[in-house]
């Protein structure tokens, strides 16, 4: 089955909407979003260009437009149902191109639903696409054994180590905690015990 045709909106309903299946609630995209929005201050980035990789239901973008009401956000989504629905562009991560990099990338829970190879071109596309901040959320081997919660969780993924991520984004990313990913390319000061390696 294609991606488009997966994620449609028997897979919305299951995992966004019904409150006895779904992943998260919206106080947890609030939680996360000020998260976001707060580190982004205090390591002084600015946000004008906000690209958010497998949108969905668009969770993000609502919530950091309260953030950065002057902010341009582009939203990416491979389900044809979500980009019908919300008016996404339908595209992968390793089919977009943009002319300008952008100042937050958000890449929530993605990764996962590609293979080795895919996934780590998805990670270059990142950089590429990043001049400053990505936050970057995926299921790793360590999380889907003790972590996440199955009944809840789309166990249908790629699994890896963290240490197969952090591998690969080490080259274009410096971890700066909480999964925020700063860009190689930005002129951001990071303090030393506020960084992972």
């Amino acid at each position: 089955m294609s991606s488009s045709k997966r994620f449609d909106e028997a897979y919305y309903a299951r995992f966004y909407e019904h409150p006895d299946t779904r992943v998260a609630d919206m106080a947890y995209y609030k939680d996360l979003t000020a998260f976001i929005a707060a580190y982004a201050r205090v390591l002084q980035q600015p946000i004008a260009r906000v690209l958010d990789v497998g949108c969905g239901r668009g969770q993000f973008q609502r919530l950091l437009a309260k953030a950065y009401p002057e902010a341009e956000f582009t939203g990416i989504e491979v389900s044809e149902y979500a980009c019908r629905k919300y008016g996404w562009v339908q595209t992968s991560i390793l089919d977009f191109s943009a002319d300008e990099p952008f100042d937050l990338v958000i890449c929530h829970d993605v990764l996962q639903y590609l293979d080795a190879k895919e996934a780590a071109l998805a990670i270059e596309r990142l950089a590429a696409l990043s001049r400053g901040m990505l936050y970057l959320s995926v299921l790793t081997r360590e999380d889907f054994d003790e972590n996440c919660d199955q009944e809840r969780t789309d166990t249908d993924v790629h699994i890896r180590s963290a240490a197969w991520y952090r591998r690969n984004l080490k080259p274009h990313f410096k971890n700066a905690g909480g999964g925020v990913w700063l860009s190689r390319r930005a002129d951001l000061v990071i303090y030393a015990l506020d960084a992972l390696g």
